[in-house]
Order: C-alpha cells, then sequence, then structure tokens
C-alpha cells in the first residue's frame, strides 16, 4: 500500500513539473529566495517578501529555464514598473545560460519602497534569416508583504 501512495505521489510530481512551461528562481545576494513557476501564457503570479528581505539588498539576479524561454534565441528581461516602458534591461550573463543580473539603483529602490516589479524575457530569433517575430514571456512580479 506504501509502494502505491509513494508511485501516486511521484507520478503527480512529474506530471505538475512536465505542465510548468517556465521556472524563475530569484536570488537575492547570492542566496536562492523563491521560485516561481508559470504555466504557457500565465500573465500573473510572482513572489512577495517581507520588508525586512528588501532592506538588506544588493544583488538581484534571476535564474530562468523551461520550454517557453529555451531556443536559439537572443535573450533579455525587460524590468518594468508602472509604465510599459522598461525601466531596465538586463542582457544575458556570458557564460551562464538563462541567468540575469537585474541589480539596479532604480529597481532596489522600487522594491525597498514597497512598489512591485514586473519582468518579462524577450526572445530574439538568433538565425537572422528567420522570419519568426520578437516574443514576450512572463516571468513574473516582485512584490513585498505590506
Amino acid at each position: 500500500m506504501k509502494r502505491i501512495i509513494l508511485l501516486v505521489t511521484l507520478f503527480i510530481s512529474f506530471s505538475a513539473l512536465s505542465f510548468a512551461q517556465c521556472t524563475v528562481d530569484v536570488f537575492i545576494n547570492g542566496i536562492k529566495a523563491g521560485q516561481i513557476k508559470l504555466e504557457a501564457n500565465q500573465a500573473f503570479g510572482g513572489l512577495s517578501y517581507k520588508k525586512s528581505t528588501y532592506k538588506n539588498i544588493d544583488k538581484l539576479a534571476i535564474q530562468i529555464q523551461g520550454k517557453s524561454v529555451d531556443g536559439g534565441y537572443f535573450r533579455k528581461v525587460q524590468v518594468l514598473g508602472d509604465d510599459v516602458t522598461p525601466m531596465f534591461i538586463a542582457d544575458e550573463t556570458v557564460g551562464a545560460v538563462g541567468q540575469f543580473i537585474l541589480t539596479d539603483k532604480a529597481v532596489i529602490k522600487r522594491l525597498k519602497n514597497g512598489k512591485p516589479v514586473t519582468m518579462w524575457v524577450e526572445k530574439t530569433p538568433a538565425n537572422t534569416k528567420s522570419k519568426e517575430a520578437v516574443s514576450k514571456v512572463y516571468l513574473g512580479t516582485l512584490t513585498r508583504e505590506k
């Protein structure tokens, strides 16, 4: 009976992971502070942290992986505040696929003030002859608990 329960639990875990299209690991000061799992075409969701977490923030980085962000693309992360124009654009870290350093004074200040930041990844095809359009994938929103 215990084996059946274990097998069912493992099956549910693996099937839930197979539906996740994008996983975003958030690192604050070099320590993994959370993970966001997003389904395909999801445009909401994120992480909320305590005020004390953002009080001592010096470095903010994310690591993305999954079906919706893999492939032969040049990737840039856009960090948005209240406007539709990005307040910060981060290129992919050289030598680390899917890693982006989001340490910017405006982003850090916004988080410390309790305002949310929304992250999108812009995918540009690496093949210059490709007719595929540039696309955007939602990565999540970082907020502060009240």
